[in-house]
């Protein structure tokens, strides 16, 4: 296995388990909020839809004084470093958190190999964030390459 292989395949490991860090602390959070019945409904997105929903985990935002609640789609970024390592982001997650910014929440989880911390933003994320364009998709076209 080459070297970009293995970083992709360890990446990947780290994401998921980032991704069920979040998980549950969203049930431990709306448990916490007396809403026990809605942490049995949080749910791992990208792996029961798959991956490409814009977002990984869906939960709910509960309004304690309303006990109005709505859904809440998160954003996992996960690094064992520290918080402010940049991180990637894809169009589509960007422009879902546009297009869903009430309802839109980017946990950051971060230190993963030594104390799991976490902090979450709300809405669109060119809120919070500097975007640089850096990867571009190649393809061919129907037409044969000069050999």
């Amino acid at each position: 296995m080459g070297d970009f292989t293995k970083r992709e395949a360890i990446n990947r490991h780290l994401g998921e388990l980032g991704e069920q860090f979040v998980i549950e602390f969203e049930k431990y959070k709306l448990t916490k909020a007396g809403r026990s019945d809605l942490a049995k409904e949080v749910e791992w997105s990208s792996k029961e839809k798959g991956d490409g929903l814009g977002y990984d985990v869906r939960s709910f935002l509960v309004d304690e004084s309303s006990l109005k609640e709505e859904e809440l789609f998160i954003e996992v970024k996960t690094t064992s470093c520290g918080k402010y390592l940049p991180f990637y982001i894809t169009d589509n997650e960007l422009a879902f958190s546009k297009k869903f910014s009430d309802n839109y929440q980017l946990s950051r989880v971060y230190d993963f190999h030594k104390k799991a911390r976490i902090f979450q933003l709300t809405g669109s994320v060119e809120e919070y964030v500097n975007l640089h364009p850096e990867l571009y998709r190649a393809s061919f076209s129907e037409r044969e390459p000069n050999t």
